[in-house]
């Protein structure tokens, strides 16, 4: 078991660092999970926000604007999804994102942000495009899986994408990166 299993520590992150609030008894180089708390303040989202999709991506948002109290339909094609999600009091409704009716149920036309969460990236690009038309100012978050459909996104009009690639790259960096300075550490000098 590691021993840090069921720590935590409070912290503030302040002039690009984390400071942490008490002392901590650990050893040198313990890995840290920073997890960052909310609070109110939702930038420039200030209205509804539509979520496409609610697969892991998805539910990752709804949590987020669950924590800074920001309200959300969610579009999903799933009918079992959109029941279990309805019954629980999620606003959520059944329909594909690359139509136009269904965004404009989804509140569209209203709304402040619109995160691309689903898998589809030709779906991702119809989407964009369509939202970008019915509603200039929404701030456009997309997901893809290629960097070159990536900026295809962005060319549309997202105005952030994630690249599932580029996730991956650093992932493998990062680990491996740890990996290779504990080794480098270990030897002597």
């Amino acid at each position: 078991m590691n021993p840090f299993d069921h720590f935590s520590a409070n912290a503030t992150y302040r002039d690009g660092a984390v400071h942490l609030d008490d002392s901590v008894d650990w050893p040198d180089g313990a890995r840290l999970e920073v997890i960052p708390v909310l609070c109110g303040d939702s930038g420039d989202l200030s209205g509804p926000v539509i979520i496409a999709g609610f697969g892991l991506a998805g539910r990752c948002v709804a949590d987020l604007l669950d924590q800074v109290g920001i309200s959300y339909t969610v579009i999903e094609r799933n009918a079992v999804t959109v029941e279990t999600q309805a019954a629980l009091g999620r606003s959520i409704i059944e329909g594909d994102t690359t139509d136009r009716e269904t965004l404009l149920r989804a509140g569209l036309q209203s709304a402040a942000g619109l995160a691309l969460t689903i898998p589809d990236e030709d779906a991702v690009l119809k989407a964009t495009f369509l939202a970008r038309q019915l509603n200039p100012d929404v701030f456009i978050i997309a997901r893809t899986n290629y960097s070159s459909k990536g900026m295809r996104a962005a060319q549309l009009g997202a105005d952030e994408v994630i690249k599932a690639e580029l996730a991956v790259a650093l992932q493998f960096y990062d680990r491996l990166r740890h990996r290779l300075l504990r080794r480098t550490d270990a030897q002597p000098a």
